[in-house]
């Protein structure tokens, strides 16, 4: 049997093309799909930080520079946007697929077919910070889809804010949509496949917060 990658169609026929999916000896329209992915991935990260996300390290000392030197310093940002987002790309697609794979009876083809799903909804996520950063001057680790604006009422500690912020309502969709489709992939038990999502997530929220916490340093570091 073959399989023919339908994104959409996994959220709103999720439980049919799962079946599918398991079903399934040969998996079609993967690279398509997979560079799709990639450049919406990129022009994302390009977007937001052409916006003004993420630049606050650029006009720190923007009175000692020229306008050339200024424009540069843009650029070389933009690039290094561009960077992040093959390198988030990649890490979503084929690291997090390896996580699930070492403790999930699945083959990694299937589950690099639902981290393609994941990864478009962290990009629909991205995107929502755009209107509130441009209207609302609101940064993404405050946003009223996450916990960071709870815990910025709590506490003055940047990495704490920085890690409520990255668990957003987005993000919990992900668990429950990663737990659902592992559940009916797997013949894992339900509560170790709780475990092994929630743990990899407590991971990577960690990690958001301290590349964060740390981002300035690191670019007056490099520079």
């Amino acid at each position: 049997m073959t399989y023919s990658i339908n994104l959409i169609k996994l959220f709103t026929r999720r439980d049919d093309h799962l079946f599918k999916l398991n079903e399934a000896e040969r998996v079609k329209n993967v690279w398509n799909l997979l560079f799709l992915l990639l450049g919406l991935t990129i022009l994302t990260y390009v977007w937001t930080a052409w916006l003004g996300l993420g630049t606050d390290a650029i006009p720190a000392n923007m009175s000692d520079m020229n306008r050339v030197e200024y424009e540069l310093r843009k650029a070389w940002f933009l690039i290094g946007r561009a960077g992040f987002a093959i390198l988030l790309f990649l890490f979503i697609l084929f690291i997090s697929s390896f996580f699930f794979w070492l403790f999930n009876n699945v083959s990694y083809k299937k589950l690099f077919v639902l981290q393609m799903n994941i990864l478009l909804i962290m990009l629909i996520e991205r995107v929502t910070w755009i209107p509130l950063m441009v209207y609302a001057g609101i940064d993404w680790y405050v946003s009223p889809f996450s916990f960071g604006v709870i815990a910025s009422s709590f506490t003055s500690i940047e990495w704490v804010i920085y890690f409520c912020g990255a668990i957003s309502i987005f993000q919990l969709f992900i668990i429950w949509y990663q737990v659902k489709c592992l559940s009916w992939l797997s013949s894992t038990k339900k509560g170790w496949i709780w475990t092994g999502v929630i743990f990899w997530h407590l991971l990577l929220w960690a990690g958001t917060a301290a590349l964060s916490y740390y981002d300035l340093f690191l670019l007056y570091l490099i520079r």
